[in-house]
């Protein structure tokens, strides 16, 4: 989808006629009429519906019609053009006449073009890109590099750097410039990046407008989790959500939930499934339930901390692991921010023997004797067995939970299917749990 489509629609709903639009853009008709098909078809939403007048626009056209016509307005200031002109262009206002076909394939009362009507100028620069291609440039500046928003993108660096030369040719400027770091944007450029992020913005509110008259048939929906917790979550949900709605595609990236924050932020996903562990102001968040923690040990060193059965540990109980062998996983994830946590509050400066990025690691460390580790409850037996370990519930005064949320910015909120999407995890997680 680019600017010149939306402008073919827009100027179809302008004239109310495949062939007044096509003389209005001084284009072909047979282009305006495969224009609007496709459009069709990728909404699966129909546009507009014929009446002895000529065309007009269904309720889901009007509703999509007024943000096409902001795009293409943003388009046009992007190199100085100007929008789309009213009614006025045409003389007179006189009903058209003639035969034309929708690309429903029904007949229309068409009208030959009217006297005095002039098509508009060439368009101008920015009219065909794409949202995929504003998405591109949009990622080189949050990179700061074409390698690494080619690794991100899942593209080759080539043709990351194809688009980004044939932009600045249809502009005629340089976007970025190359520094000892990677790149970074010119003022022209920065320029240029801030208002194709607010066209980017339009475009998702066109797709979630369209989302909500396609009962849930087709879209995609992308969202970040952590990939342990990813690991436990989706192959409960996306069973059952694929079930129930197979035309929606779903996207999911794996990372950490510093890095999910910021795809967050910069509209790559819509919503992220993590662990809560300090408030963004900028995101709205949604629980699903507290995920206690618990103490694991190497089964043989149970006798030597003596820890009570039958009850939570508290602070004092933890004091004889001041001396103990500690592994944990790496710091920046959140599992280790808990741990530091707990540990902080037990006033326990740690004896830290091994430090890993996997939890399983740690996990499997800890069996093979190496020293203590602290997991949550869902993580348990995620990958493996307890074999040889044994564990302990830590009582919530050391901050020893984190609770699963979903995060999404508050501005813009949820679509109707990512919406869907956290109802029917929220079922299977009490299903899970029941």
């Amino acid at each position: 989808m680019n600017g010149k489509q939306l402008r073919y629609i827009t100027a179809i709903a302008e004239t109310g006629s495949i062939r007044g639009g096509a003389e209005l853009l001084g284009k072909d008709a047979s282009t305006m009429a495969r224009t609007l098909k496709k459009m069709e078809q990728d909404f699966n939403v129909r546009l507009f519906r014929r009446t002895p007048e000529g065309l007009r626009t269904t309720p889901e056209g009007e509703a999509v019609l007024g943000i096409m016509e902001e795009i293409v307005r943003s388009c046009g200031v992007l190199s100085g053009g100007e929008a789309l002109p009213g009614n006025e262009v045409l003389s007179g206002g006189e009903a058209l006449s003639g035969k034309e076909v929708l690309p429903s394939g029904e007949a229309l009362p068409g009208s030959e073009a009217l006297p005095g009507t002039k098509a508009l100028p060439a368009c101008p620069a920015g009219s065909n890109l794409t949202e995929q291609e504003i998405r591109y440039l949009l990622t080189i500046r949050d990179c700061g590099s074409i390698s690494r928003a080619a690794s991100e993108l899942y593209i080759a660096q080539p043709s990351l750097s194809q688009v980004l030369r044939q932009v600045e040719a249809e502009f005629g400027l340089t976007i970025f410039k190359r520094t000892s770091r990677g790149v970074e944007a010119t003022a022209e450029g920065q320029a240029l990046l801030d208002r194709l992020y607010a066209i980017r913005g339009l475009y998702r509110r066109l797709e979630l407008t369209v989302e909500e008259f396609q009962d849930m048939k087709r879209g995609t929906i992308t969202f970040g989790v952590p990939q342990n917790l990813g690991a436990y979550l989706l192959p409960m949900v996306l069973p059952a959500f694929s079930a129930q709605y197979p035309g929606i595609r779903v996207r999911f990236r794996e990372n950490n939930s510093t890095e999910l924050d910021r795809l967050l932020l910069a509209d790559k996903t819509d919503f992220s499934i993590m662990h809560f562990q300090e408030e963004n102001a900028a995101l709205a968040y949604e629980a699903f339930f507290d995920d206690p923690f618990y103490l694991v040990i190497p089964g043989g060193m149970t006798g030597r901390f003596g820890f009570p059965e039958g009850r939570k540990l508290l602070a004092e109980d933890l004091q004889p692991l001041r001396n103990a062998p500690f592994i944990m996983v790496a710091r920046g994830q959140k599992l280790r921010q808990v741990a530091d946590q707990i540990l902080e509050t037990c006033g326990i400066a740690p004896d830290i023997r091994f430090e890993t990025k996997s939890m399983e690691t740690a996990k499997r460390l800890a069996a093979a004797g190496l020293g203590v580790t602290f997991l949550p409850g869902s993580y348990l037996t995620l990958y493996s067995g307890m074999e040889g370990l044994a564990c302990f519930q830590l009582d919530e005064s050391l901050g020893a939970s984190w609770q699963l949320v979903a995060a999404y910015p508050k501005k813009g909120g949820l679509s109707r299917s990512a919406r869907e999407f956290l109802r029917i995890l929220g079922d299977c997680l009490a299903d899970h749990s029941a």
